[in-house]
């Protein structure tokens, strides 16, 4: 299998994982030390700060995502996906970082994302 079909099955497992509020499967996607940055949150570490925040995310209502990769980057064991999200309710852009495990397998380093909409200048 290829790394981009590697990262396409990654994030259609993530995806459905949101759809089902999934939060343990979620989590266990992520590196122990991964760091994740999204609007208006200060950068969160490590899975069990990462199950918290996914917890309180997908509390109300599962999320209909869809992942669409753009430009994937590797090199040795370490794999970029630069892409696009889009929701229900907006659209975005991604770039993360996923280092591959003992065993081969990707899980997120860095999760990086952030909205289309209109963001404040500083």
């Amino acid at each position: 299998m290829s790394t981009r079909q590697e990262v396409d099955v990654f994030n259609e497992e993530f995806a459905a994982a949101l759809a089902r509020q999934d939060v343990d499967h979620i989590t266990s996607q992520y590196t122990a030390d991964a760091r994740l940055h999204f609007p208006g949150r200060p950068m969160i570490q490590g899975q069990a700060a990462i199950a918290a925040m996914w917890a309180d995310a997908l509390e109300a209502q599962p999320v209909s995502t869809q992942f669409e990769s753009g430009d994937i980057l590797e090199d040795g064991r370490l794999v970029v996906d630069i892409g696009r999200y889009v929701t229900p309710t907006g659209s975005g852009k991604y770039v993360v970082v996923y280092e591959r495990d003992a065993d081969g397998r990707l899980r997120l380093a860095v999760d990086s994302a952030s909205g289309d909409g209109a963001s404040i200048a500083g």
